[in-house]
């Protein structure tokens, strides 16, 4: 053997033991992660059948669900590039976790089936913020009903007696003969249901807790009567101290208090994730009795891939967003919060959706959906 062969033998030898060990490395290496992405998916797919007030932590993985579903598309990208085929055979587990995936992020392609002899009307949902977000809100919110024309009419966080102090908002509302109000102390936070169209009952259908509350009506509309709930789900109460405070903590300052004040974050979170259990179990007992057709709307403070989303959509109602909408429809819009939490949900075999929409409009920290649709015979 000459030297060169000798060499070349050797370097053959190195180069084999230098491959295996950098393939295991590698597949140490991206072993956990994968595990890491495996276990956040199959948490907020399970988040749904699981109550907070059984495993509170699961609930904050459904809340962090866009973000985990980002990181997730990044690191199946990553495997294909590195060819971690067995990796990626760890993660068909998550394809269980496509229907969360369009719930979230909801792509349509289809448009609705109009029935021109079906009887239409136009809803609005919209959490109004108090009339406080900006100066003059109540009139802008004023102009958006005049302008849509709208039928019935859902808001949260309604006070009274500022509506009726603005000039725009008490004209447009003369339209609407038929209301329903949640709170009968004019300078409180309520929910109100404004409607054109008669209502013959109206009930709570959840006390819940503070301004937080549910009421439905039962409004006839042509030969059927439909009940729509409008709902406000307990807040987080996430108050403009702590959102300047977590701003201040995402630019690096105050690190000593960090570990402080994310634990007064989590007891004030957690506390009202359990009245929206609550809640939504009460909600979900009106809908179970309810013979009529049903729609429910309103601020549920909680986003599509949790448990009191679920419990209310059950499997007698569709959701909007998810029907007629189109990616990331996010309605609470203040940084670093872009939750979709306000919702539209209706009984599919009571209505048709002809249209979704999330209206970008400045007068509150919600942005309102408003909703067309038709009655079926």
């Amino acid at each position: 053997m000459t030297l060169y062969q000798l060499r070349r033998e050797i370097f053959c030898v190195i180069w084999e033991k230098t491959k295996r060990l950098f393939s295991t490395l590698k597949g140490v290496v991206l072993l956990v992660p994968t595990l890491l992405v495996l276990l956040a998916m199959l948490g907020a797919w399970a988040c749904r059948f699981v109550a907070p007030s059984d495993f509170m932590p699961i609930a904050y993985v459904g809340l962090a669900f866009p973000v985990i579903l980002v990181v997730y598309i990044i690191w199946v990208v990553v495997l294909l590039i590195f060819g971690a085929w067995r990796h990626l055979l760890l993660l068909l587990p998550t394809l269980i976790c496509i229907p969360i995936m369009l719930d979230t992020f909801p792509i349509n392609f289809s448009e609705p089936q109009v029935d021109a002899n079906a009887k239409k009307f136009k809803l609005l949902t919209y959490n109004v913020g108090a009339f406080r977000y900006v100066d003059d809100s109540a009139t802008g919110v004023a102009d958006l009903i005049k302008l849509e024309d709208f039928d019935i009419v859902c808001l949260q966080e309604y006070v009274t007696q500022r509506a009726e102090k603005n000039e725009a908002f008490k004209k447009v509302i003369k339209n609407y003969p038929y209301t329903t109000v949640g709170d009968k102390d004019l300078n409180f936070n309520s929910v109100v249901i404004f409607s054109k169209y008669k209502i013959v009952k109206s009930r709570m259908a959840s006390m819940g807790n503070g301004s937080n509350k549910a009421i439905y009506s039962d409004i006839v509309i042509g030969n059927d009567t439909i009940r729509v709930i409008n709902a406000h789900l307990a807040s987080n109460h996430i108050t403009t101290v702590d959102k300047q405070e977590i701003d201040s903590l995402r630019h690096g300052q105050k690190v000593d208090k960090v570990k402080e004040k994310m634990h007064t974050l989590d007891k004030k979170v957690s506390n009202n994730y359990i009245i929206r259990e609550q809640m939504a179990n009460e909600i979900d007992s009106v809908i179970s009795i309810t013979k009529n057709k049903v729609i429910v709307c309103g601020d549920f403070n909680d986003v599509p891939v949790s448990y009191v989303y679920n419990k209310i959509k059950g499997e007698r109602l569709s959701v909007a967003n998810e029907e007629l909408g189109w990616g990331y429809n996010y309605t609470f819009r203040e940084a670093p919060f872009y939750f979709c939490i306000d919702h539209v949900l209706y009984e599919t075999t009571g209505f048709d959706c002809l249209r979704y929409e999330r209206r970008k409009v400045p007068y509150s920290d919600h942005y309102p959906s408003i909703v067309q649709f038709s009655v079926k015979q």
